[in-house]
């Protein structure tokens, strides 16, 4: 893989805007919100009740995602980081503190390497900074998986990958909509943001990231394991970690008190 630091060029403010959703405080510091895929912006709703009193916020539906329009393929992370700008520049609220779930926090750590200007803060949640070739391989095989058998062929185990046994008989209300929202998906865009994400090899520069950094992972997430963050924590200077009991890869979904708790903190220190 290249370590050569990617080239996002400043993106036009005509451009099309993904669908969003912006509440809390104008002229406060804003936060934008990165989901993971196959999901959409209405998954941080407890994020964004917890945040709105404070801060100006945005949550955003990735290309090809809920209500935004599917993008080109195949699609790279540069294009994901370069929507991910457009969202902050039109904002016109300054840098933004970019919050990450999975592949969101993948997107936050390209951004923050090629536009550090428009990234005041980062909290990369249940995400990676690169895999072993096992891995990409793996990542590779669920787009294949998609592509062989629809969206229904990773339906199950995705959700097992997703939330502990625990939470899944608490409440299968949650696993039910997931479950939904992901046989809704475009199959297409499901399946090259796989292979989109057996691309990422940022860790080599993430002594390069100069931002406060907080990294999040469930205790029992076996998608991105406590390892995998321990990667990125050590790589950022001054980077926190934090692991949140008894939650696997969903941690904002499966445990939102602890994580609001820990992420009003780090912002508000700011």
């Amino acid at each position: 893989m290249s370590n050569a630091p990617a080239q996002i060029a400043p993106s036009a403010k005509t451009a099309p805007i993904l669908h969003q959703v912006r509440t809390g405080r104008r002229g406060a510091p804003l936060v934008v919100l990165v989901h993971a895929v196959g999901l959409d912006l209405t998954y941080w709703d407890r994020q964004i009740g917890a945040l709105a009193d404070a801060f100006d916020v945005i949550a955003y539906d990735l290309a090809g995602h809920g209500a935004s329009p599917a993008p080109g393929l195949p699609f790279a992370f540069d294009d994901a980081a370069a929507d991910l700008a457009r969202v902050i520049e039109t904002a016109e609220a300054g840098a933004a503190c970019v919050v990450g779930l999975s592949v969101g926090g993948m997107i936050a750590q390209t951004l923050a390497l090629a536009r550090p200007d428009l990234v005041r803060a980062l909290c990369l949640m249940d995400t990676v900074s690169t895999f072993a070739e096992a891995g990409r391989a793996a990542v590779r095989g669920r787009g294949a998986q998609v592509r062989a058998g629809g969206m229904e062929a990773i339906v199950v185990p995705t959700l097992e990958r997703w939330f502990t046994p625990g939470f899944a008989a608490r409440r299968p209300d949650v696993l039910d909509r997931v479950a939904k929202t992901l046989r809704a998906a475009d199959p297409d865009v499901h399946a090259a943001m796989w292979d989109m994400i057996s691309t990422l090899d940022v860790a080599p520069r993430l002594d390069q990231i100069d931002r406060p950094t907080l990294v999040m992972v469930g205790e029992k997430d076996p998608t991105t394991p406590v390892a995998a963050s321990e990667v990125i924590a050590r790589g950022i200077p001054g980077a926190r970690l934090e692991i949140i009991p008894d939650a696997s890869h969903m941690a904002p979904i499966e445990a939102p008190e602890e994580v609001n708790r820990l992420l009003l903190g780090f912002l508000t220190a700011l």
